[in-house]
C-alpha cells in the first residue's frame, strides 16, 4: 500500500477518476429511463416489500423484471435507496467511488502480472481506463455497468492473486468465488469466466482453492435460483434477460441490434402468457430459426461482430445531450475508442507470444468477452466488458514500444489497426443510412436518442 500513497501519478489518476464521473453525474442529473428507469423501480420495490418486481400491481407471471439484467444492481440501488432515500446523489457517488477502485485494483493486477515495468503498465492502464469517455459517462446513469465492471475487476484481482500465491487460504478462496457470483448475479455473460478460472486452478493443482471458490460461487448463486424456482418452476440462474436477447435478436427483422423493425415478437407472447414459459418458448424460437435461416442466423451473427468491433460506434448519443456538447462527447468517445481498440488488441496479440500462462488467461478472457453477445444481440455498452482487458493490454503494448522505438511501425498495431479499419469500413457501407441520420442528428440542434 506504500507504493500506492508514495506514487503521485496513481493518485491524481485515481482523484480524477473519482472525480469526474461525480461532476459530470452532478452536472448533467440524468434522469433514469428505459432501463434504467426498470431498475430504479424494481429498486423501490424491493426497499418497499413488494419483491424483485417492476410493476407490484402486477404477478410475477407478467412482470417485466424477470427479463432485466440483474438481481445485483437492483438491490445495490435498493440497498443505497433504504440507507439515504430515493435519492439519485448517492447512486451517483457511490458509482464514482467503484469506478474510482476499479482503477486502484487495475492498477494492483498489473503491477504484480508483469515483472518489468509493472508500475508503468499499470499507471497506463489506470489512465486508459479512469479517464475513458464512455466509462464516466455510464458512471453518471443508473445503469448496471459501473458496478458489473468493478466486479469484474475484482474477480480479475482475486484471480491473480491466488495464481501466484503458494497458499490456499479457504476465505480467499471463499471471498473469489463470492465476488464471481455477484459480478454472474449483475450481468450473467461474466459466466463464462467461470470455468476458465476452474481450468487454472486445476491445472496449478491448487485443489483446495478450487473448492473453496466453488463454494463461494454456489453459495452466492443458489439462494436466488432457488427463488427462481419456487416462482417460476425452472431453473434460472439470474433472469431471462438471455433467452430474452437470444429471441428478439433473430428474427427476419433482427439488424444485430435489440431493434427489430418497430417489432418485438417476445412482447406479442408475453402479454397474452406472460413469462413462465418464456424461456423453452424462446429456446425454441431460436432453434426454430437457426434451422429454418441457418445463413439469416449467420448474417447476423456476423453482424453483431461487426457491431462489437467496429471503431465507429461512440458512445454519446442519449436523450439528455444535444448540440455543441454532445459533437465534442462524441469525438472524445470515438477518439478513445479508436485508440483502446487498436492498442488493446495490438497488445493481446502481443502478450501471446510471452508465453505466459496467466498473460494467456487474461487474452482468453478478453476473447470470451463478445461469445455470449454474438449470438443473441450486441449494443455499444455491451462491449464495456472487455474494457478492462483491453486498457490492461494497451498499457502493455504501449510500454514495449517505447521500449522498442517507433510504435507506428510495430506489425502488432498495423495488423490489429488494419483489421478494424476493414470492420468499420464494413460497418459503414452496411449501415449507410443509420451512420448517416445520426450525422444529420449530430449536426442538427435538437436532442439525440440513444445509440
Amino acid at each position: 500500500m506504500s507504493v500506492i500513497f508514495k506514487n503521485k501519478a496513481l493518485i491524481i489518476i485515481l482523484f480524477l477518476s473519482l472525480v469526474l464521473p461525480l461532476a459530470y453525474s452532478l452536472i448533467y442529473r440524468i434522469p433514469p429511463v428505459v432501463d434504467a428507469q426498470a431498475y430504479d423501480r424494481i429498486a423501490m420495490n424491493i426497499v418497499d416489500g413488494f419483491g424483485f418486481k417492476e410493476d407490484r400491481a402486477q404477478s410475477y407471471q407478467f412482470d417485466t423484471a424477470i427479463i432485466r439484467a440483474g438481481p445485483g444492481y437492483e438491490f445495490f440501488l435498493a440497498g443505497l435507496y433504504a440507507i439515504f432515500g430515493h435519492h439519485y446523489e448517492p447512486v451517483w457517488a457511490a458509482q464514482a467511488f467503484l469506478h474510482a477502485l476499479s482503477v486502484l485494483f487495475l492498477f494492483l493486477i498489473c503491477r504484480k502480472v508483469f515483472e518489468e515495468q509493472g508500475v508503468m503498465i499499470g499507471l497506463l492502464a489506470a489512465a486508459l481506463y479512469g479517464l475513458h469517455p464512455d466509462l464516466i459517462e455510464i458512471s453518471a446513469m443508473l445503469m448496471t455497468e459501473t458496478l458489473y465492471l468493478f466486479l469484474i475487476i475484482l474477480t480479475l484481482w482475486f484471480f491473480t492473486e491466488i495464481f501466484y500465491s503458494n497458499k490456499q487460504l479457504w476465505w480467499f478462496g471463499i471471498i473469489f468465488g463470492m465476488v464471481t457470483g455477484l459480478a454472474i448475479l449483475t450481468r450473467p455473460p461474466v459466466v463464462l469466466f467461470a470455468p476458465l478460472i476452474g481450468g487454472v486452478l486445476l491445472y496449478q493443482k491448487k485443489y483446495c482453492s478450487f473448492g473453496w471458490f466453488i463454494f463461494g460461487l454456489v453459495t452466492t448463486l443458489a439462494p436466488w435460483t432457488v427463488r427462481n424456482y419456487l416462482i417460476y418452476h425452472q431453473f434460472i440462474l439470474t433472469t431471462l434477460i438471455g433467452s430474452y436477447n437470444l429471441w428478439v435478436g433473430n428474427t427476419l427483422r433482427s439488424v444485430g441490434g435489440q431493434i427489430s423493425g418497430g417489432f418485438n415478437p417476445l412482447t406479442a407472447y408475453t402479454s397474452v402468457y406472460g413469462f413462465f414459459d418464456l424461456k423453452s418458448r424462446a429456446s425454441q424460437e431460436f432453434f426454430v430459426f437457426v434451422f429454418g435461416y441457418p445463413l439469416v442466423f449467420l448474417k447476423l451473427c456476423f453482424l453483431r461482430f461487426i457491431r462489437f468491433f467496429s471503431l465507429i460506434r461512440p458512445m454519446g448519443f442519449w436523450f439528455y445531450q444535444s448540440g455543441l456538447k454532445q459533437i465534442m462527447f462524441v469525438a472524445s468517445s470515438a477518439l478513445a475508442g479508436v485508440a483502446l481498440f487498436a492498442v488493446g488488441w495490438a497488445g493481446a496479440i502481443a502478450a501471446l507470444r510471452a508465453k505466459k500462462l496467466i498473460l494467456f488467461m487474461f487474452v482468453l478472457f478478453l476473447f470470451v468477452s463478445p461469445l455470449a453477445l454474438l449470438p443473441a444481440v450486441v449494443e455499444s455498452r455491451y462491449r464495456f466488458q472487455a474494457y478492462p482487458f483491453l486498457a490492461i493490454f494497451g498499457a502493455y503494448a504501449i510500454v514495449r514500444w517505447c521500449a522498442l522505438g517507433v510504435w507506428w511501425k510495430q506489425r502488432d498495431f498495423l495488423v490489429s489497426t488494419a483489421v478494424f479499419i476493414v470492420i468499420s469500413v464494413l460497418d459503414i457501407f452496411l449501415n449507410s443510412g443509420v451512420v448517416i441520420e445520426h450525422i444529420k442528428q449530430l449536426l442538427s440542434v435538437g436532442p439525440m436518442s440513444s445509440v
